[in-house]
């Protein structure tokens, strides 16, 4: 018979040292130390104050604001014009004019090809309004 020199941990109850240690570790996770939390607390960027605006700047922001709003009312405005236009399915009985800078005068009265004008012409005010009301922001 051999002698054994190291003692031999003998489960109790389901408990070993590996599960106290696994349980040393969950504690420490769930309540760090201070040393730690300092750690934590050094790694977090801390955010900066708001400015305080000065009275001019305060004054060119209200009249950028003042500006996008009119732009945004034209735009709507504009859009709402192009939603009273109706246009028949197959008649002839609207017609569509663009003039050029040199003076080019150019009519249809294709119904189909207005009626494909008139959507690309919303969806393009849907976006403008969209960005206008982006930059609109305090």
């Amino acid at each position: 018979m051999t002698k054994i020199t190291a003692p031999v941990a003998k489960a109790t109850n389901g408990s070993s040292t590996a599960t106290k240690a696994v349980a040393d570790v969950v504690k420490e996770v769930l309540n760090p130390s201070t040393e730690k939390k300092a750690e934590v607390q050094k790694a977090l960027p801390v955010p900066e104050p708001a400015k305080e605006l000065t009275m001019a700047e305060k004054i060119i922001k209200i009249e950028t604001l003042q500006l996008l709003v009119e732009k945004r009312t034209k735009l709507v405005q504009t859009r709402a014009e192009l939603d009273r236009f109706k246009t028949a399915s197959s008649d002839f009985n609207c017609s569509m004019r663009l003039n050029d800078s040199d003076g080019n005068v150019f009519t249809t009265s294709f119904t189909p090809g207005i009626k494909k004008v008139l959507d690309y012409l919303k969806g393009a005010f849907e976006g403008s309004i969209r960005e206008v009301e982006d930059e609109i922001n305090f």
